[in-house]
């Protein structure tokens, strides 16, 4: 899946996934919640790179479900509230 990310992006990755496991990625990354399930969130990772990841609170674990490489930014409709 990130055979198609530059190496200096995918470390960013690997250093993102990482901080889900000691729990510091919601201090250190931009997290937002997206559809499809209480458990799916978007990592920005880099300016332009964002990891989408599913989080089984429950059992520990994490699954990576996959990646853009555009630009994300917090939703403007958050801004109002």
């Amino acid at each position: 899946m990130l055979d198609s990310v530059p190496e200096s992006e995918r470390a960013a990755v690997f250093a993102a996934l990482f901080a889900i496991c000691d729990g510091s990625a919601f201090l250190i990354y931009g997290v937002f919640k997206v559809g499809g399930g209480a458990d799916r969130f978007l990592l920005t990772a880099a300016p332009e790179l964002a990891v989408r990841i599913r989080i089984d609170w429950a059992r520990s674990e994490f699954e990576l479900l996959g990646f853009t490489r555009q630009a994300v930014s917090w939703p403007r409709e958050l801004d109002a509230l």
